[in-house]
């Protein structure tokens, strides 16, 4: 369908990957678009989109994810037909991908992928957690989440800024952040696509910051953990 997009959010763990995911399928259901948000988390089934996925569909989001609790971590876990052919369903697609070892790799289980004309995969990076602290450590967390399978069609077009430490988070935590991966982006050569920032967060900042959105979420991932 070359009409629609397909967007993957991917990060390490506790980058905010699920949080961006579910405010970005927000946005589209704000703007009356028909979304589906899918669950591709296979690594940490304990914290998936299942607890809450009927209050987003409630929302209007199409959600498609585990159904049950069932594995224990990397080497246990399991996808679902729904999840494997969810690129059937029509409309926009926001795909939430799992951290761990592969990386960006589960995409290929995804049947046509490959074939999306508008498939962005976006990085989110929250400079607070080790993995991506510092400009030389998003340079290597963007190589291992890539994967192993290297495909042209499997590279990050763009990263999501997004630094907390939860309720104690300043906008100058979230400008700090923003400033060391703009830095990682240049050598890169990977674009900034936003700033992700706490709805408590949203009277400091306007519609943009130096020139990139700022995307604004209402954080439910503390409900999903079961």
């Amino acid at each position: 369908m070359s009409d629609r997009v397909v967007e993957v959010y991917a990060g390490a763990y506790a980058s905010g990957k699920s949080e961006t995911a579910i405010n970005r399928a927000r946005q589209y259901t704000i703007l009356h678009k028909p979304v589906t948000l899918v669950d591709l988390d296979t690594v940490e089934p304990a914290y998936t989109l299942r607890p809450i996925a009927r209050e987003l569909q409630n929302t209007g989001i199409n959600v498609i994810t585990q159904p049950d609790n069932f594995g224990l971590g990397e080497a246990a876990s399991y996808v679902t037909p729904a999840q494997i052919n969810c690129l059937a369903q029509s409309g926009d697609i926001i795909i939430d991908v799992g951290y761990g070892a592969g990386g960006l790799d589960i995409l290929d289980i995804l049947n046509n992928i490959d074939k999306e004309q508008n498939l962005k995969i976006y990085l989110v990076v929250n400079t607070a957690k080790f993995e991506t602290s510092t400009v030389e450590n998003i340079i290597e967390y963007v190589t291992f989440a890539e994967g192993i399978e290297k495909r042209e069609w499997k590279k990050f077009t763009g990263m999501i800024s997004n630094t907390h430490f939860g309720d104690e988070t300043t906008k100058e935590d979230v400008i700090k952040g923003y400033n060391k991966l703009k830095q990682a982006s240049l050598q890169l050569n990977i674009p900034v696509r936003a700033i992700g920032i706490d709805e408590k967060l949203g009277k400091d900042f306007d519609l943009t910051y130096d020139g990139i959105e700022i995307w604004t979420y209402k954080r439910l991932m503390p409900k999903a953990f079961w």
